[in-house]
């Protein structure tokens, strides 16, 4: 006879493209086996929706269009009513608020938040999140630097708090590297570095195209960048690259499908970045064997460590600096690359992330 398996209701803003999104897409499915598993989305389908329907989890949509409309809270309501969750896990600020409160009302007693990142322009929200605190059985966060982050701002023991990182498809696959480059106009010969990161403030692109000017024009003459990832700050980014001599050299992609093919094709990844929750664009670099240049915040630190050289924030000098070293050395280049394949399949890889989550998730049924 089968066992009954828990109930778990998975609980999240939207399903845009975005690292709790995907997140959510890779890790559900795969945790069919241990529980009965149902995803509620607080907005519409998105770009991943369809795709994670296809999976088989049955998902719901609350349709919130207005703040001020009460048909979601119905819709959500009437969700808990008929399939009766063991347990509710919700994603995102809005939807850890959401879920905590709802959730409670609607007789769910174990409520387990998983905090992504900082709340960046919203942290007004954090008076809301340390007044409904007691609500939430067990916070989850990416990094150990979060744990801390979030053990000061809301005054809570670390135990109620559960570190489970990212997880990340580190599977290896064959790519014609000379065809994809010639699909994207590249001159197959020549070095190609690559930054994966929405263009918007905080991301640090500026930094990042003043050290390649300064590489393109003192050293290796006819290296590509490419630039990939949307956002506001394209325009801005484009109006700086005007007076460079390496304007023709440097390549805006826009968002992108095959990142990890392009990724492939890279002799370097280079992510400027101010701030970050944990980069899933670093763990895709680290899972594609790309060697790996990034800034010295302390959640980069983390997740990279030796596996890649860390540079201060907004010094397009020491970028300049760090790029013409690898470049010039495939040695190290090569081994930091291996060194940063290693720690990612060992730490983040799909199965050791689902097993982390399906047993710290065993572990508070248990407990109740």
């Amino acid at each position: 006879m089968t066992a009954k398996r828990s109930k778990v209701l998975h609980l999240i803003t939207g399903m845009e493209v975005g690292g709790a999104e995907k997140m959510l897409l890779r890790i559900v499915p795969r945790m069919e086996g241990a529980f009965e598993n149902r995803v509620c989305v607080i907005k519409d389908r998105g770009r991943l929706g369809p795709e994670l329907e296809q999976t088989g989890i049955p998902v719901v949509y609350l349709d919130l269009k207005s703040p001020f409309n009460l048909q979601p809270i119905l819709r959500f309501r009437r969700l808990a009513a008929e399939f009766k969750p063991d347990i509710l896990v919700t994603y995102l600020i809005h939807a850890d608020l959401f879920g905590r409160i709802c959730g409670r009302a609607f007789g769910i007693k174990r409520i387990v938040c998983y905090q992504r990142g900082s709340l960046l322009n919203w942290e007004f929200l954090r008076t809301f999140d340390r007044l409904t605190k007691p609500l939430v059985t067990k916070y989850i966060v990416q990094t150990e630097t979060a744990k801390e982050e979030l053990t000061a701002a809301l005054k809570i023991s670390g135990e109620k708090i559960a570190v489970i990182g990212n997880a990340i498809d580190t599977t290896t696959f064959d790519l014609d590297k000379a065809a994809k480059k010639k699909e994207l106009g590249l001159n197959p010969n020549n070095k190609t570095i690559v930054c994966v990161g929405n263009l918007r403030e905080g991301k640090g692109h500026e930094y990042l195209l003043d050290a390649f000017e300064e590489l393109f024009s003192k050293r290796f003459p006819g290296i590509n960048l490419l630039i990939v990832g949307g956002g506001q700050k394209k325009k801005q980014l484009v109006e700086q690259i005007k007076p460079f001599t390496s304007q023709a050299n440097i390549h805006f992609l826009g968002s992108r499908d095959d990142v990890r093919e392009i990724l492939k094709i890279s002799d370097l990844f280079v992510l400027p970045t101010l701030y970050e929750g944990m980069s899933n664009a670093i763990m895709e670099a680290m899972a594609s064997k790309v060697a790996i240049i990034t800034t010295d915040i302390p959640v980069n630190a983390e997740l990279a460590g030796d596996t890649a050289v860390l540079v201060p924030i907004k010094n397009s000098a020491k970028l300049a600096e760090a790029m013409e070293m690898l470049l010039s050395d495939n040695s190290l280049r090569n081994g930091l690359a291996q060194r940063a394949y290693s720690k990612i399949t060992s730490q983040y890889s799909l199965d050791v992330v689902v097993q982390k989550y399906t047993t710290l998730l065993k572990d508070i049924l248990n407990a109740i």
